[in-house]
C-alpha cells in the first residue's frame, strides 16, 4: 500500500491525539512510566511485581463474595511507557500481565522465584558473567560492534517472548487496550519539514521557504489485546500485540516485540545497536503541542510532516513501505516518555485534573535515580575525560525534561506521582546497590541485584499505602465505602486524611523486608580472566570497518598490554567503597 503523503488532517488529530474520553465514575486511570535504569532495572522490576500483586490481591477480593470489606472504587492503566531498562520492564509487563505467575518477596524459594520473569530476568539472566563471553565475536569475519555480548540480552529477549504459565489470569484493571510505548533512539532518523510558505525571487518567480530537520529521538507504540479482551480499531502508527489473535492489519509477533525490547536498552558502545523495521507510514503520525493564541494556559496541535523527498533521496528511489533503521538506547534522547504516556491520559491538548476533589487520572513515575545529582569534576583536556563526561551528560540530559519532574513535587497535585529509590535516610542512587558505575556494577553481583529488587518492592509498598493517595472524600471514593473498616487503609498526617487509590489487601498487606545492604558481595578480581579475554578477542576481531574500531586502538595504545583488566577491575573497586559495598 503507498505511503500517504498527505499532513494529518484536524478529523485525523481529534480521534488519534485528542480524543481520551470521559474517566466512568469512581474510577483512577494510570499512565505508568518507567525511567531508564540499567542494572537498577532490578529495583523497578521490584516494584512492577509488587504493583501487580497489590492490584491483583485487592480487585480479586473487590470481585469476590467479602467484596464490601474493602473500597470498591476502580483503577484502569491505560498506558505503560518505558524507556532503557524501564522498557525492558514494560516489555515484561508486556507479557507477564496475562498470566498468573508468583511474586517474590524475601522469603520466597529460588525454585519459585525463577517462575517470575521480572526476577528471573533481572536476577538471573542479566549478568556481567554472560556480558563477558566471547561467543559472539567466535565466527569468521565477525566484526566488534559492542564492548560486552549482547547474546545474553538476545536470550532474555527469547525467554520473555515465549514466557507461558499453567493458567492465564484476567485481569479488570487493564484497559481494552493496554497501550504500550518504548522510546528509542533512531540513528538513522527521519528528516521533518516545516513550511513557512512561498517567498518572492528575484526572477520574479515563487519559492517555498522551509527549513528541514532530521528527528533521532523515536518511540514505538504497541496494542496489547488480552485474552477475553477485543480491539475494534486499533491506531494507525501502533503494532498490535495478541495472544494467538492475528486479526488486525497491525498485528505483530511477540518475537518482533523481542527486538524493540532490546532496542530500547542498547546502551551505546557497551551493548549491540538494533536494527528495526516498521512501516513508513507511522512517521506520519507526530503531533506537538504548542501554547494556543488566544487565552493563556491553552493549547493547540501542529503535525509534524516528514520530509517525504529528502527521504525517498535517502531511500535512493521510491518510498519504501518499510523503514528500516538502526537505534540505540532511548535513553539517549530526551523524547519524553512522562508526556507521551501523560498525553495518552488527557489528549494532545487537554491537561489531567490536579486538584484533589478533582483528580480521576495520574501519572505515576517509577524512577530509581530519582534524589541528588552529582555534577562532573573540572575537566583536563583530556581524552578519558571528555569521554566519561560525554557519556553522563548524555545520560543526565536526556533523561527528563525539567518539567515532568516538576509537578510531581508539589503536594497539592494528584495527577503526577512518583516512586523512587528509598533505604534508611539514603534517598535514590545511595539507596541502591546497583548504582556504582554509573549502574553497570549491578551486573557483576547478583546480591545487588536481588538487594535492589526487594527495596523495590517495599518502596512500592510503602509508596502505595501513604504516597499515592487522594483526599477521603474524593468523588472517586463516592458510594464505594459502606461497610468498610476505613481505619485499616486511612492514611492521616497535618495536612489531612487520605485513602490510597490501590489498597493493601490479604498478602499485600505483609510487611516487606529485603536482604541486608549486600556489603562484601562482590570479588571484582574472580572477572580478571574473562575481561582480559573478552579484550583480548575484541583485538583480535577484524574490526577495521566496525564502529569500535578507534575506541579499541586508543584503548589498547593508552591502557598497553595486559592492563586492561586492572583498570576495569580498580574502578570497580573504587565503586564499591564509593557505595559502601566493601
Amino acid at each position: 500500500m503507498p505511503v500517504n503523503l498527505q499532513p494529518l488532517s484536524a478529523a485525523e488529530v481529534t480521534q488519534w491525539f485528542d480524543s481520551p474520553g470521559e474517566v466512568a465514575s469512581n474510577t483512577f486511570e494510570i499512565a505508568l512510566v518507567l525511567g531508564g535504569t540499567v542494572s537498577a532495572g532490578a529495583y523497578t522490576a521490584g516494584a512492577l511485581d509488587f504493583l501487580i500483586e497489590a492490584l491483583d490481591a485487592w480487585t480479586d477480593t473487590r470481585d469476590g463474595p467479602n467484596g464490601k470489606a474493602v473500597p470498591r472504587h476502580k483503577v484502569v492503566i491505560r498506558i505503560i511507557a518505558g524507556t532503557s531498562g524501564g522498557g525492558v520492564n514494560a516489555a515484561i509487563a508486556a507479557r507477564a500481565l496475562a498470566y498468573d505467575f508468583p511474586h517474590v518477596s524475601r522469603a520466597t524459594e529460588v525454585s519459585v522465584a525463577a517462575g517470575n520473569p521480572f526476577y528471573d530476568t533481572w536476577i538471573n539472566r542479566l549478568t556481567l558473567d554472560g556480558m563477558l563471553k566471547t561467543d559472539d565475536l567466535n565466527a569468521s569475519g565477525a566484526t566488534a560492534v559492542s564492548l560486552l555480548n549482547g547474546t545474553v540480552i538476545d536470550a532474555a529477549a527469547s525467554n520473555l517472548v515465549a514466557f507461558t504459565a499453567q493458567t492465564q489470569k484476567p485481569r479488570s484493571y487493564l484497559a481494552n487496550p493496554l497501550r504500550l510505548i518504548l522510546t528509542l533512539t533512531n540513528l538513522n532518523g527521519i528528516a521533518y519539514r516545516i513550511d513557512f510558505g512561498s517567498i518572492g525571487l528575484p526572477d520574479g518567480s515563487a519559492g517555498n521557504l522551509g527549513e528541514s530537520y532530521v528527528d533521532h529521538a523515536d518511540y514505538a507504540r504497541f496494542a496489547l489485546v488480552y485474552p477475553g479482551q477485543s480491539l475494534e480499531i486499533p491506531r494507525p502508527d501502533e503494532f498490535v500485540l495478541g495472544f494467538g489473535d492475528a486479526r488486525f492489519p497491525q498485528a505483530t509477533d511477540w518475537s518482533t516485540f523481542g527486538q524493540f525490547a532490546m532496542a530500547t536498552a542498547a546502551f551505546p558502545i557497551g551493548f549491540p545497536p538494533r536494527r528495526l523495521t516498521r512501516p513508513l507510514e507511522h512517521y506520519r503520525y507526530r503531533v506537538v503541542s504548542v501554547p494556543g493564541d488566544d487565552n493563556p494556559g491553552t493549547t493547540m496541535w501542529l503535525p509534524l510532516v516528514p520530509d517525504w523527498a529528502a527521504i525517498q533521496d535517502w531511500a535512493g528511489g521510491g518510498l519504501p513501505d518499510d523503514y528500516q533503521f538502526l537505534t540505540v538506547d532511548g535513553g539517549a534522547t530526551d523524547n519524553e516518555p512522562i508526556e507521551l504516556a501523560r498525553t495518552v491520559l488527557a489528549g494532545i491538548t487537554g491537561r489531567n485534573p490536579r486538584d484533589g476533589m478533582r483528580a480521576n487520572r495520574g501519572v505515576v513515575l517509577i524512577d530509581p535515580f530519582a534524589g541528588s545529582a552529582q555534577m562532573a569534576p573540572p575537566l583536563t583536556i583530556a581524552l578519558p575525560d571528555l569521554a566519561e563526561s560525554l557519556v553522563t551528560g548524555m545520560i543526565q540530559q536526556t533523561r527528563y525534561d525539567t518539567r515532568d519532574i516538576l509537578l510531581a513535587a508539589y503536594p497539592d497535585v494528584y495527577s503526577r506521582f512518583m516512586l523512587t529509590a528509598l533505604r534508611e535516610n539514603n534517598l535514590g542512587d545511595p539507596a541502591l546497590a546497583t548504582a556504582g558505575m554509573g549502574a553497570f556494577l549491578g551486573f557483576a553481583c547478583d546480591a545487588f541485584r536481588r538487594h535492589d529488587y526487594l527495596l523495590g518492592r517495599k518502596n512500592c509498598q510503602d509508596f502505595l499505602r501513604t504516597q499515592f493517595v487522594l483526599p477521603e472524600h474524593s468523588p472517586v471514593f463516592d458510594g464505594c465505602l459502606d461497610g468498610v473498616p476505613l481505619d485499616d487503609f486511612r492514611f492521616t498526617d497535618d495536612s489531612g486524611s487520605y485513602l490510597p487509590i490501590i489498597p493493601l489487601v490479604g498478602q499485600a498487606r505483609v510487611a516487606e523486608t529485603t536482604d541486608p545492604w549486600p556489603k562484601n558481595a562482590l570479588d571484582p578480581t574472580k572477572f580478571r580472566g574473562a575481561i582480559e579475554q573478552r579484550f583480548a578477542k575484541l583485538l583480535e576481531t577484524e574490526f577495521a570497518s566496525g564502529p569500535l574500531a578507534n575506541v579499541l586502538v586508543w584503548l589498547g595504545a593508552k591502557i598497553g598490554e595486559g592492563k586492561i583488566a586492572d583498570t576495569v577491575i580498580s574502578a570497580m573497586q573504587t565503586a564499591l567503597t564509593q557505595w559502601g559495598l566493601a
